[in-house]
């Protein structure tokens, strides 16, 4: 159960950050929702997202998404990682470590860390 309890720490300390990130770098948080929106919209993996923002090039590309489809998805991922702040979400998410991509990314679209911390079937 403390591991539990801790899950759900890091969770709130996500959204703590997050909201800071809001109230701070408002041009970024809102390319951030953005892509997280259209991440969510396109069925493309949160994890891919993390892993485009934090790996770059290094990151697997999802299967089953047309290649065009993709371009047009990266370019939009492009713009938010051009933004002069991107080093505030990459330290957050480095920092981050205990919890996954897809519970940060779900906490951007407005999940509560209760919800997310028992849901199991996230990706």
């Amino acid at each position: 159960m403390i591991s539990m309890f801790a899950s759900l720490n890091n969770l709130y300390q996500a959204e703590s950050e997050l909201r800071r990130l809001s109230r701070n770098y408002i041009g970024l948080y809102e390319r951030l929702k953005h892509v997280v929106s259209l991440t969510r919209q396109l069925q493309i993996p949160y994890k891919y997202l993390g892993e485009v923002l934090v790996k770059g090039e290094a990151a697997t590309p999802p299967p089953f998404i047309r290649d065009s489809v993709l371009e047009l998805y990266l370019g939009e991922v492009q713009q938010l990682k051009e933004d002069e702040d991107i080093d505030q979400l990459l330290r957050m998410l480095n920092e981050s470590e205990q919890i996954s991509y897809s519970q940060v990314f779900l906490l951007v679209l407005g999940a509560k860390p209760e919800f997310i911390q028992v849901n199991t079937i996230i990706k």
